[in-house]
């Protein structure tokens, strides 16, 4: 069992950006000193209530100057929005800069970075598809060529190389389709953070078509987790942040939410989105999202018991990180989660 560590770097409304930053490094130095394995954020752009992290790449770069074995990776770079040749050698130079301790995650992202960043949803799932062959390509090659409907690119070399031989690449999504592939080709998946049946299809594809090629399956989790030494402690402190949480994260599905971007959604591939499923996080409240799995709050001991139910009731998994950080949260209650589930979790799990 490896132990890593998500942030999305959500900016509640009033939030300093400089403090949310500074606060977010810290907790990656504490996880460091912790032995937590791997921080993972995302790249999200447009809506700060959702993330304010637009670039994870510097803030990998900046984080490694600070810690000494934890490992790094986006989850997800949106390949569709950007230029793969370019993107290829910002992510081997933060390889470079993070002393290799980085890995590679990719996705199509949120439905709704399309509109603001102008690239037609219709053509995210080849843009997604030839930018994940441009990347291998430009890291395994000197020089290389390759033609497809979106890009067209004839003997260029992309500097620097990866300092790491080969890098890891894991995806993200609810697709059984793109979880298959990744099972295939000996990627990972990260899923969670929402309600587990969600996953459960993508997960088991990806999960068969990872032993069938003969590669261990490599599924991470990401539980949104609020710990205190006791029950009472942690169920009172808990409930305000995270329905603050939630209604940060519901913010850009309100932008999506007429007919006509949904039937664009539903020609992108983005039929997710187009459900509006994110929409009932506004009904959500702290005893649904408790009792539905899609969070936790109590103590380590019981979070302990829960992980061993969510095994038995969705899926395994062979990463478990936290989301320790969001609504809001005073940084002395993120650092205690962190503290709590290293002292408890970490040596019962392991």
């Amino acid at each position: 069992m490896k132990f890593g560590i998500y942030n999305e770097i959500q900016a509640s409304p009033g939030a300093n950006y400089k403090q949310r930053y500074d606060e977010t490094l810290r907790s990656v130095e504490l996880g460091d000193a912790l032995g937590y394995e791997v921080f993972m954020a995302l790249e999200h752009h447009f809506f700060p209530t959702f993330s304010i992290s637009v670039n994870p790449l510097a803030f990998f770069a900046a984080a490694a100057q600070r810690t000494r074995n934890i490992r790094f990776r986006a989850m997800c770079h949106t390949l569709p929005v950007h230029n793969p040749m370019v993107l290829a050698g910002e992510i081997a130079q933060c390889d470079h800069l993070t002393d290799g301790r980085l890995e590679v995650g990719v996705g199509r992202g949120h439905g709704w970075l399309y509109d603001p960043a102008s690239i037609p949803m219709s053509d995210s799932i080849g843009l997604y598809e030839e930018s994940l062959e441009i990347l291998q390509l430009a890291w395994g090659n000197e020089r290389f060529s390759f033609e497809g409907k979106h890009y067209s690119v004839r003997d260029i070399q992309v500097v620097p190389k990866p300092l790491q031989a080969k890098l890891k690449v894991f995806q993200t999504g609810t697709s059984a389709r793109v979880f298959g592939d990744a099972g295939r080709r000996g990627g990972g998946v990260v899923v969670g953070a929402a309600p587990p049946p969600l996953f459960v299809e993508a997960v088991n594809a990806y999960a068969a078509a990872a032993k069938e090629a003969g590669h261990a399956p490599q599924v991470g989790l990401v539980v949104p987790v609020f710990l205190a030494d006791d029950e009472a402690t942690a169920l009172g402190e808990a409930r305000e942040p995270m329905m603050r949480s939630y209604a940060n994260l519901v913010v850009p599905q309100e932008s999506i939410n007429g007919e006509e971007v949904k039937e664009r959604l539903r020609g992108g591939g983005f039929h997710f989105y187009a459900g509006g499923f994110l929409n009932q996080m506004k009904e959500y409240t702290f005893e649904s999202v408790l009792a539905n799995d899609i969070a936790f709050a109590g103590t380590p001991d019981q979070f302990i018991a829960w992980l061993q139910r969510f095994r038995e009731r969705y899926y395994d998994f062979q990463e478990l990180s936290l989301m320790a950080d969001f609504g809001g949260q005073a940084e002395w209650q993120v650092a205690r989660t962190l503290q709590l589930f290293a002292r408890d979790v970490m040596p019962a799990l392991r």
